[in-house]
């Protein structure tokens, strides 16, 4: 019984890590870089570095600079800048579901290029840039994690053992594994942890069947209800003034006993129209959800919301620990540490699949199902960090004339993954995949603070160290230290030997070629 149980966990573990691998590594290299997303924005907008003390906060001018693109929206919002976002960040949504961003120089709203790879790898965390499908997917993703984990642990009965067992100078099918291991043994709380809250903050939307009974399907009510926040039903009747918005913040801050950090106007155009304060989530674990609201015509006090059950306080607590908006930057770089630990076990549990059946199909030719796994391997696992590298460097080098800059980085990040991953495939075939995407991928890492140092003086490291401005440095520096790595990785994989299908295919092509010479020359 008990064996075989572990080889159905085997089983299991091998297939749930299979399937789910590959879009698990995206999820992972995205959510892992979003630990620092509001510090990588930061350091993507060189106009704001000069920038010393933080300005007072102007949600009047935002909120004018958001009226003047989107004055029939359904909500506006505006974030003041801080330690970790230099930029004054403001926001709309429109009832049919669109929306819209500026981005503002604090010191004076002058509009900046809203650019922000910090956002767009956040983004792909969640959603995949694909909207609600893509929610859908990671979260079905995030499940067979938890499974895969689960069967791991029954599968390996001396994990822990093996964990101290590192066996990575030989090479081959024995040294993924040990990889494997200690990958998944050093971060296996924290992602069974991450995988499990993952999952639940969407929850209501992925288990549909009570909001639909209860709500006709509308979360957003749901959320409005449970989490006991605040807005007015519109009247149909215009706003005749708007009331100031900075005139409210010193009661805001009062009543909720901490500091502003957004503001939001519900129905701008309407007479029902409420401005909404609230706080950020970085003093305790739960976020923060208490917020005040005010007529938005003449200012007066309306309603302090805060979360009406204990369930929203638990949905709160795991959304939070998510999240890791709690405990500064040791916290932060804690997730970052043990995302990446999350990426190489991914990445290596998927290397162990391809050795282990490395020999069977090399005495038996190359099956198609094996060459796409493998294909598949090198062009996510090397091909993703090479276009995440390509996207800060497009961030320095674009010219900041182009009408969509934004945009025109993240094509840049496609183009980097597709022609990476392609390159990968046809190398692999010769045994050289590995070899060649580390190298580039280490020449990239390598001409992130390249191109800062050229491009931005204010922001290159040689700057930022001298100023302490740690925030800023660390992105160069980490650049650097990860250029260091993958040039080891490349080294290291150029010393080995082809893998064994791929000596069986090129001689193969050998002794095709051979035969074509002698069929000629008879």
């Amino acid at each position: 019984m008990k064996n075989s149980l572990r080889q159905a966990m085997a089983w299991l573990h091998t297939w749930s890590g299979l399937i789910a691998g590959w879009l698990l590594f995206v999820i992972f290299v995205g959510g892992t870089l979003a630990c620092f997303d509001r510090e990588i924005d930061d350091w993507a907008r060189p106009s704001l570095h000069d920038m010393r003390e933080t300005p007072p906060t102007r949600f009047d001018d935002a909120f004018a600079r958001v009226r003047a693109q989107a004055p029939d929206a359904h909500v506006w919002w505006a974030h003041v800048s801080g330690d970790r976002k230099r930029g004054m960040e403001a926001f709309w949504y429109n009832d049919d579901g669109s929306q819209g961003e500026v981005l503002l120089d604090p010191r004076d709203g002058a509009e900046l290029p809203a650019s922000g790879p910090g956002q767009f790898f956040f983004q792909l965390h969640y959603d995949l840039h694909a909207g609600l499908w893509g929610m859908y997917l990671v979260g079905l993703t995030g499940m067979l994690m938890m499974v895969a984990l689960v069967a791991g642990v029954i599968t390996h009965k001396k994990i822990f053992k093996d964990f101290f067992m590192l066996r990575w100078r030989g090479g081959g099918q024995r040294a993924w594994l040990d990889g494997h291991n200690l990958a998944g043994v050093l971060g296996l709380p924290f992602h069974l942890m991450i995988a499990y809250t993952g999952v639940a903050i969407f929850a209501a939307s992925y288990i549909f069947g009570g909001t639909q009974a209860s709500y006709g399907g509308d979360v957003e009510k749901f959320y409005e209800e449970a989490g006991g926040f605040y807005e007015r039903p519109e009247v149909g009747r215009p706003l005749a003034s708007l009331h100031s918005v900075d005139a409210l913040v010193a009661d805001a801050r009062e009543r909720m006993g901490a500091p502003v950090e957004w503001a939001s106007i519900h129905h701008p155009a309407d007479a029902s129209a409420t401005i909404a304060f609230g706080t950020d989530h970085s003093r305790r674990v739960a976020w923060d959800m208490q917020q005040v609201h005010y007529d938005a015509a003449t200012g007066a006090f309306v309603h302090q919301s805060t979360p009406a059950t204990a369930g929203y306080d638990t949905y709160a607590f795991l959304g939070g620990l998510h999240m890791a908006q709690f405990g500064g930057a040791p916290l932060r770089w804690l997730y970052f540490v043990l995302g990446l630990a999350g990426c190489m076990m991914l990445a290596t549990g998927m290397q162990v699949w391809v050795r282990k059946r490395e020999q069977r199909v090399a005495a038996a030719g190359i099956a198609s199902g094996y060459g796409l796994v493998r294909a598949l391997n090198v062009g996510v696992v090397g091909g993703m960090p090479f276009a995440c590298a390509a996207m800060l460097v497009a961030n320095r080098v674009l010219p900041a004339s182009l009408d969509d800059r934004a945009g025109a980085e993240v094509g840049a990040f496609a183009l980097a993954w597709i022609a990476a991953a392609a390159w990968g495939a046809v190398r692999d075939r010769q045994g050289h995949g590995w070899r060649d995407l580390f190298a580039a991928t280490a020449l990239a890492m390598v001409a992130i603070p390249v191109a800062n140092f050229a491009t931005a003086p204010q922001s290159h490291l040689v700057a930022t160290l001298a100023r302490g401005d740690w925030a800023l440095a660390a992105v160069d520096l980490v650049a650097t230290g990860f250029a260091l790595a993958f040039a080891a990785l490349a080294r290291k994989a150029a010393r080995r030997p082809a893998p064994l299908a791929a000596q069986a295919q090129a001689q193969a092509h050998v002794r095709a070629n051979r035969t074509v010479v002698a069929d000629g020359g008879a």
